[in-house]
């Protein structure tokens, strides 16, 4: 497969390569929408997100578009008065886009659109329930980069207030280039760029991307770890890895332009549209757990695009800042069968917290206890859908 040189100008950002980035944003405007300030709970202490979130390093959007990466105090548009529900339904069973889990789709003859997503709107249909006899994610799993700076601007279902493309994984940014480690034992299906094949939302879209299958299945399925953007690949093809054995060093390939590894956690498919948000599947640093989340409307519809916030009761900051899940026509973000979440946050310390939203002008709020080492659910039902008043 011939190599190519280009010159990436599109996706991800950190907070700390601002410098980098500066020409770009001179001669390039920024694209989505512009989204006016969410109102904070009425606490003594006004919310300040930003101070826990750490830094972004968001997938891009289509190649015509460069932004500044959002963070968690600019959140999506106030849920007064919500856009109408969108007509695709919530994700059901995913496709295999190819027999063989190794082998990429073609590329597409010109590059896919972003689609838009409606924030504080309600899922078409009832989103999925928790199903007992689903086994829950792992929350075991070897974290690749520990101690690696995170993208809680960005989470996994997020579009980064209107800015880019939903996004499937979890990002990790390590300063000195510590080599990320495979979380499971198992098998080296892919270590090569993906310039002519498409695993992802197109083609050269990791630019160099590292897949492992693990040896173990997940209530009967495969279970896929994809390692997007890197640099220095130390497996190949084939190879049989063993958990924490290093697998490659963060990069800029593909919709990349600061380094970074993109983790992907794949369950059933080595499918672009199969992930799970990683977050429930790595161990949290000790002393630390992590929530999963739902917020429904009466009929169990999901609220998508909203902003939620985790806050601690004494009142003392820094406050946390998510986002329910978004959709989009492939269905390519996908709740935990066992769980049905469309929230989460974590890892976050052990102890009693607050979780704070606002929909349709009415304040909610809940109570939740993480538990050191646990997966903590919460549940949030709000008032029926409100029409918007002439």
């Amino acid at each position: 497969m011939g190599k190519r040189c280009k010159l990436n100008t599109e996706g991800h950002g950190l907070n700390g390569y601002w410098p980098c980035l500066a020409l770009l944003l001179l001669v390039v405007s920024c694209g989505g929408r512009t989204p006016p300030a969410a109102d904070p709970p009425p606490t003594a202490v006004s919310p300040s997100p930003t101070a826990e979130s750490r830094t972004p390093t968001p997938d891009s959007p289509p190649p015509t578009t460069e932004s500044l990466p959002p963070t968690a105090d600019s959140p999506p548009p106030t849920a007064d008065s919500p856009p109408p529900t969108p007509d695709s339904p919530p994700p059901t069973a995913l496709t295999t886009p190819t027999v063989d889990p190794a082998i990429g789709l073609p590329c597409a003859a010109t590059p896919p659109v972003k689609p838009d997503y409606a924030a504080y709107s309600l899922s078409a249909a009832p989103w999925p329930t928790p199903d007992p006899a689903a086994a829950p994610p792992p929350l075991a799993l070897i974290d690749p980069l520990p101690g690696s700076e995170r993208n809680e601007g960005y989470p996994y279902g997020s579009d980064g207030s209107g800015r880019y493309l939903l996004h499937n994984g979890l990002d990790m940014a390590d300063e000195a280039g510590t080599a990320a480690v495979a979380p499971f034992a198992g098998e080296v299906i892919l270590a090569r760029d993906d310039l002519d094949e498409h695993f992802g939302w197109r083609c050269d879209w990791y630019g160099q991307l590292v897949v492992i299958r693990a040896e173990q299945l997940h209530d009967g399925q495969p279970v896929y770890a994809l390692f997007g953007h890197v640099a220095d690949v130390a497996v190949s093809e084939g190879q049989h890895v063993a958990a924490g054995q290093p697998v490659a060093r963060q990069g800029t390939a593909g919709a990349a332009v600061v380094p970074h590894v993109h983790l992907e956690v794949r369950v059933g498919a080595n499918a672009f549209g199969a992930t799970r948000n990683p977050v429930l599947w790595l161990a949290p640093p000790e002393g630390q757990g992590v929530i999963a989340g739902r917020l429904v409307d009466p009929e169990g519809r999901a609220w998508q695009g909203v902003t939620v916030t985790l806050i601690d009761p004494s009142g003392a900051p820094p406050y946390r800042t998510t986002w329910t899940y978004l959709d989009d026509p492939d269905h390519s973000i996908r709740p935990d069968p066992a769980l049905g979440e469309n929230f989460v946050f974590g890892p976050v310390a052990a102890g009693t917290y607050e979780v704070y939203t606002q929909v349709q002008g009415v304040e909610h709020r809940q109570p939740v206890e993480v538990v050191a080492g646990t997966l903590s659910t919460i549940e949030i039902i709000t008032e029926p859908y409100q029409t918007s008043t002439p």
